[in-house]
């Protein structure tokens, strides 16, 4: 009746004048659904006052068009305080907006909105360390994000103490275990570590597994756990077969709650114990909830301005076919799988956000059409995002554009386990972004990634800044004295143009500590290294062929289930409707006009294994700090493979008009600047931004 008695409020003002319908509302969570939505301040005697629920606004614009009063913009003013959300806030076409007539959902200043998928729970402390939160109702998604990656009978909410991410109570307290001997291919292996002697039913017990490689990670539940022979049968196969010395924890056991930071779901009792942070009483304690916080599902003409969104079990916000709408000052946290995903889209912009502790994805952006290459016009553009991948640590990154031209500008992306960058499609543009601190938990990995593809082309990566690139992976394993050790820094690196991607330009970017090769080009076609400045105690740029046991079937399948013999695709890349002279070539690539700065003392510099016929190096600029500069190439007409110092690969006569002297430059603030003596106009090298990483 409440609900009824404010719609009969504006319905009546309607039918006196629905040009003086107002434009905005108000929500507070003091207010009242009873009340009118339309004015900030409350005034009971008239039922004016702002709603309290953001349900109830929504429910208020409806009642505008179904009067014909949707005149104007609208905006929906949301005041400072928390949202808990029974279900997720869902926009659908009757939610959208029209050219000139957008509706914006606004925060207010002067405090945090947040709009949370989480359940606040109440706890009491049972002795001087372990808390109990009874519950009075389950988290309402069922499933794990990732039903593929993560398996098993492990709680499928997260729990939140004081707005930070407690953990699962697991063994080891840090760090990991190790496989030693695979008992089968890929369900059974013994542990290099003494397996402690778990206390209870182990059913819901579950292992955090890289079976077989530093790239994959996945979850399965465990069947069995014997102490003794210290074997661990898996309840599922493992993707890749398992290998000694590969890491894995087991988590979900009552009896591995010991440590700060930790909890675990009792389910018999219906309850969750932990123990708070250290030094940390549990003043606010939240259960992740809902599988999405926003979902907006062919909507259109919409807004979403400084809000906070958080405690998703799933994705925070979920968009699918939708355009024209923007994301302005977001503060997407504490997501158990993907913080923004916006699938099928035009028009569409995330900026000034601040994404952080997600799951897995921070940002995924597809939309543009890659049959007729018709851009989407989305823009990803100065958002800081940090500590992605927390959950499935690979294949996890900061940035995930798909689809046709999207720009991602401005930002700055760090502290990652896997990649920070994954590119797929055509025509994107990532410029002036700074990348640090990824693949810390992982090698054979990318700061910026693509792969796999011929055909996705146009993609340039532009006056960016990508420094400290880690790695983290499986340096030695001796089986005979027990013993398995790992390294980091690792193989990572700082552009990573995997399994014949194709047609990049790499421009104008500066790259300093950028993992093992900063530039990787491997067995790619018709890419650019053009104007960029490397310095680096590792590979600058390594040019491969794939070798022998490489697979190229899928890279020509994927040629042929793209229309790149269309009349749009042939004008827009001819390469790809040139023959290939051989397929398993990296052809048609250019070096040039690049500062190559080595600070190893000896050692490899370069690797180029490239055809002679159809590979341009020139007009390079590379000094070593601490010694002499050596190339590793092989020109693959030869099949030969040599190692000589710099000077003498000149000799060669493939690379042409480039010199070695020191470029008397420095970088700061991430700004490449020159000393006026510097050399570097010799070799037509153009100046790079200055504006790079976020703005304000």
């Amino acid at each position: 009746m409440a609900i009824v008695n404010g719609l009969l409020l504006i319905t009546v003002s309607l039918l006196f004048s629905a040009e003086a319908m107002p434009t905005d509302f108000f929500v507070n969570p003091k207010g009242n659904d009873q009340w009118s939505g339309t004015t900030k301040l409350p005034d009971p005697q008239v039922k004016h006052g702002p709603f309290k629920t953001l349900e109830r606004a929504k429910q208020a614009i409806k009642t505008l068009k179904q009067h014909d009063a949707f005149n104007d913009k609208v905006t929906v003013h949301i005041a400072a305080g928390h949202y808990y959300l029974s279900q997720p806030l869902r926009f659908d076409l009757l939610d959208s907006g029209l050219p000139g007539r957008e509706i914006t959902w606004q925060g207010e200043t002067g405090g945090e909105i947040v709009i949370s998928g989480g359940i606040p729970v109440t706890c009491k402390n049972l002795d001087d360390k372990l808390w109990e939160c009874p519950l009075k109702q389950m988290p309402v998604n069922k499933d794990f994000f990732d039903r593929g990656r993560i398996k098993g009978n492990a709680p499928k909410f997260d729990v939140f103490v004081n707005d930070q991410k407690l953990e699962l109570a697991r063994w080891p307290d840090q760090g990991w275990a190790h496989i030693k001997i695979p008992v089968d291919k890929d369900q059974q292996f013994t542990v290099f570590e003494s397996l402690p002697a778990f206390k209870g039913d182990i059913k819901n017990a579950q292992v955090h597994i890289f079976p077989g490689n530093d790239w994959y990670d996945q979850y399965i539940g465990i069947e069995s756990l014997n102490s003794e022979t210290k074997i661990i049968k898996l309840s599922d196969k493992t993707t890749y077969p398992l290998a000694s010395g590969r890491s894995f924890y087991i988590r979900n056991i009552q009896s591995a709650l010991d440590k700060p930071g930790e909890w675990f779901f009792d389910q018999q009792n219906f309850r969750v114990l932990l123990i708070p942070p250290k030094d940390s009483a549990p003043q606010q304690v939240i259960l992740s909830s809902l599988t999405n916080v926003i979902a907006i599902d062919g909507a259109n003409y919409l807004k979403f301005e400084n809000l906070t969104i958080q405690h998703s079990a799933g994705t925070g916000v979920l968009a699918k076919n939708v355009s024209h709408i923007n994301m302005e000052r977001l503060h997407v946290s504490n997501i158990g799988g993907k913080g923004i995903e916006i699938l099928g889209s035009q028009q569409v912009s995330l900026s000034n956000s601040k994404i952080h502790h997600i799951g897995a994805d921070a940002v995924t952006m597809n939309g543009g059409d890659f049959k007729t290459l018709q851009f989407s016009g989305n823009i990803i553009n100065n958002n800081h995002i940090d500590h992605m991948g927390t959950v499935k640590l690979t294949s996890s990154p900061g940035i995930h554009v798909a689809g046709v031209g999207t720009k991602v500008t401005h930002n700055l992306l760090e502290q990652g386990a896997g990649m920070g960058l994954l590119i797929e499609g055509n025509e994107h543009l990532i410029e002036k972004n700074e990348l640090h601190h990824f693949c810390l938990q992982s090698s054979d990995c990318g700061a910026i990634y693509s792969g796999r593809h011929w055909n996705w082309r146009g993609n340039v990566i532009r006056s960016n800044y990508i420094h400290d690139i880690i790695g983290y992976g499986l340096d030695k394993v001796d089986l005979a004295n027990n013993v398995v050790k790992y390294r980091s820094p690792a193989d990572a690196r700082g552009v990573y143009l995997d399994d014949g991607a194709s047609g990049f330009e790499i421009v104008g970017n500066i790259f300093e500590n950028a993992g093992r090769i900063a530039v990787s080009v491997g067995g790619g076609r018709n890419n650019t290294i053009q104007n960029n400045y490397f310095k680096t105690s590792e590979y600058a740029i390594m040019v491969d062929d794939r070798g022998p046991n490489y697979e190229w079937s899928q890279n020509l399948k994927f040629l042929d289930e793209s229309p790149y013999k269309s009349t749009i695709w042939r004008e827009k890349y001819p390469e790809l409707a040139i023959p290939m002279r051989n397929f398993k070539w990296p052809e048609g690539n250019r070096i040039e006009r690049n500062i190559i700065v080595s600070t190893k003392p000896t050692g490899l510099v370069l690797r180029y294994f490239i055809p002679v016929g159809s590979t341009i190096i020139k007009n390079n600029l590379v000094w070593g700090v601490a010694g002499a500069i050596n190339i590793d190439y092989k020109l693959l007409e030869q099949q030969k493979r040599v190692t000589v110092p710099w000077n003498e690969w000149l000799v060669v006569g493939i690379e042409k008009d480039s010199i070695y002297a020191d470029p008397c430059v420095t970088v700061t603030d991430n700004k490449l600047s020159t000393c006026p003596a510097s050399p570097i106009k010799a070799i037509g090298f153009s100046p790079i931004a200055d504006d790079i990483g976020l703005i304000n």
